[in-house]
């Protein structure tokens, strides 16, 4: 579905991704795992067209993508739910909600709101409260709702466990459970490495922007240097 081949990203003359080489099957979960500054969202932002490489190829169903804007890998159905969620404030739960379907037909965004409320039944409960006074949990349900409304094949999600407590934390990774089951593929970018790794199909451990190992997610949780640098074992 997609694969990613010798990447290479620079800010300026400060280089962040070295050479990397990875691949995601339609109907996975594949955890990207690795500490701060490793180069997770950095990657994310590349696929998304946000961020352009230096050199390397991005592929979808194996057709080069890395010269289309943000807005066009979006209608190829690559939805990107970033870090700290980046909702609009002072707008409702439901505006924030339409600004993912902004492009989608008027009778597809309903379909698409029963489903969304089907997943997150909160959310139409308080449809008309403002982003900016719900929860950090309720906040990433939006931001989650809000990638679904733009109908992705492919979802990437980075960091959605981000500053919440652990109750909070279960409820999301079921969500994206859920969406998976769906048909979603997933990409999902971690700290939390236990639950991403228990989560996914196969996972990638980035480290100083370079793939430095990969493999079954249980086959991860047993490595030893997984165990050391980022489970505490």
């Amino acid at each position: 579905m997609l694969t990613i081949e010798n990447l290479e990203v620079s800010y300026g003359r400060a280089q962040v991704l070295w050479g990397v080489s990875l691949n995601i099957n339609e109907g996975e979960i594949i955890a990207l795992v690795g500490a701060n500054g490793a180069g997770k969202t950095t990657l994310l932002k590349t696929i998304s067209g946000i961020v352009k490489q230096r050199s390397g190829k991005i592929s979808y169903d194996g057709k080069p993508f890395d010269k289309l804007s943000s807005r066009d890998i979006v209608k190829m159905g690559i939805v990107h739910v970033p870090e700290g969620r980046k909702l609009f404030p002072e707008m409702s739960i439901l505006e924030n909600l339409m600004m993912g379907a902004y492009k989608v037909p008027k009778q597809e965004r309903e379909k698409r709101l029963d489903q969304v409320f089907t997943l997150f039944p909160v959310l139409k409960e308080r449809m008309k409260q403002l982003a900016g006074t719900l929860s950090g949990g309720e906040q990433q349900m939006v931001a989650l709702a809000r990638g679904l409304m733009a109908g992705p094949r492919l979802l990437m999600l980075d960091e959605p466990s981000l500053g919440l407590a652990p109750l909070v934390v279960e409820r999301i990774f079921e969500a994206v459970m859920k969406i998976h089951q769906e048909g979603v593929t997933v990409l999902l970018v971690e700290q939390n490495v236990h639950e991403a790794l228990e989560l996914a199909n196969r996972g990638y451990v980035l480290e100083n922007g370079k793939i430095v190992l990969e493999g079954a997610g249980n086959e991860l949780l047993g490595n030893e240097h997984v165990r050391c640098a980022y489970l505490g074992i």
